[in-house]
Parts: structure tokens; C-alpha cells; sequence
């Protein structure tokens, strides 16, 4: 095969690593001219070599599998397959990161004090309150496009906000504590 074909068909390995069901075999068996059968098992043999990559992050070892597995391996192959994965590993690395599920990011926050001068209980009115805007960007969905951001607004009053205030403080002393202790 040639370079580019063996590296498209890499990182359709990669980019169907976890959904083995959406593998584009028709195409890989077109391009490399064989039965979807034989497509699938390749299809397969690249997944399990870009996953065994990326849990070592170390493409000596996967190497060292191939051998050991496939012994009458051409060398030419063989260095190809190496290219690639050297080549590739970084980019596949940074792209398992930003598809891991995780909590929304904080961007920025804006805060206003208000003070109500209008109420249904007179009690409320004249009573200040802070108004808090975090902006946040959603968890990644996909490689191809930055995740929206979203504005969450909320309001505290004088109490809530110095509870709030107080648990902030005990995380950054845990957190301080932590990183003093490394």
C-alpha cells in the first residue's frame, strides 16, 4: 500500500477506536482491494495497535508486539507501520485529551451588586444582592470544532455569598496545601 493510503486507513482506525460498529470497511476495501472480511480484520489488527500506542505512549513497545506477533513481517511494512505511528502518536495523543468527558471549563466571570428598590415585601427592598455571570465553555464533542460557551447568571445575597466566600477558601487552602506538599 502505498504512504498515504496506509495512513488514512491508520487514522480511520483511530477515529473508529471506540465504535467498532461505524468502520468504514467498503472503503478500506476498496482502497486496499480486498473483501470487507479482510478489511475488517485489518480494520481490527490497526485498532488494537493505536490503542496498545496510546496506553504505552510508546511506539518502541508496540513495535516490539509486532514482532513478536508477526515475525515474517516485511521490513518495508514494517518501517512503515513505525513511521506512522511516531508520526501520528503526538496528534492521536492530543485528540484522546480533548475527547475525554469533562466538566465545563470557566472562561470569565462578571458581578454586579444590585440593590432592589421595588418588592412585594417590603422587608426585601433596599437589600443588596450581587448578580454573578460565569461564562463557560461546554465539554468537547468533537475534534473538528471548538465546544459553545454559555453564560450561567445567577444571584446571591449577602449570606449565601459569604458561604460561598468560605467554601472558596477551604478549597484554595486544600489546594494550596497539596501543591506545597509536592
Amino acid at each position: 500500500p502505498s504512504k498515504k493510503a496506509a495512513l488514512k486507513c491508520f487514522n480511520r482506525a483511530f477515529n473508529n477506536r471506540n465504535t467498532p460498529n461505524k468502520m468504514p470497511l467498503a472503503a478500506v476495501a476498496q482502497e486496499f482491494n480486498v473483501d470487507e472480511e479482510a478489511a475488517s480484520n485489518l480494520l481490527r489488527v490497526l485498532v488494537h495497535l493505536v490503542k496498545v500506542t496510546l496506553s504505552e505512549s510508546d511506539v518502541e513497545r508496540t513495535m516490539a508486539l509486532i514482532d513478536r506477533r508477526s515475525p515474517g513481517l516485511d521490513a518495508r511494512l514494517r518501517g512503515l507501520i513505525e513511521q506512522i505511528l511516531v508520526a501520528q502518536l503526538p496528534d492521536w495523543r492530543e485528540a484522546s485529551v480533548l475527547q475525554r468527558p469533562s466538566l465545563p471549563r470557566y472562561l470569565d466571570v462578571d458581578w454586579r451588586v444590585d440593590i432592589k428598590t421595588a418588592s412585594d415585601k417590603v422587608s426585601r427592598i433596599a437589600v443588596p444582592s450581587v448578580l454573578v455571570d460565569i461564562k463557560v465553555q461546554d465539554q468537547v464533542q468533537s475534534t473538528n470544532e471548538v465546544p459553545p460557551s454559555k453564560q450561567v447568571e445567577f444571584e446571591l445575597s449577602k449570606e449565601a455569598l459569604q458561604t460561598m466566600l468560605d467554601g472558596l477558601g477551604k478549597i484554595r487552602d486544600q489546594l494550596g496545601s497539596v501543591a506545597g506538599n509536592k
